[in-house]
């Protein structure tokens, strides 16, 4: 079993991904998609504040908190 964090790119969110997650998880992988900061369902937290780094930490807080080693 791999592990996959799935991060969309501008002006998407983790829904861009469902449909691969979701294969993904049926052949046996652990997947997971983020929504960025500011980005898709998270759109309402846009403000000029978000930068390269926040999106860095998004991504860094997901794989924290799927205990993901190796993606």
């Amino acid at each position: 079993m791999a592990n996959y964090l799935l991060v969309h790119g501008a002006w998407g969110g983790a829904w861009y991904w469902r449909p691969v997650q979701h294969a993904l998880i049926r052949a046996g992988h652990h997947a997971q998609a983020v929504t960025l900061t500011g980005l898709g369902e998270r759109a309402h937290l846009l403000s000029p504040a978000i930068t390269l780094e926040t999106h860095i930490a998004d991504v860094r807080a997901a794989l924290a908190a799927e205990e993901l080693a190796d993606c």
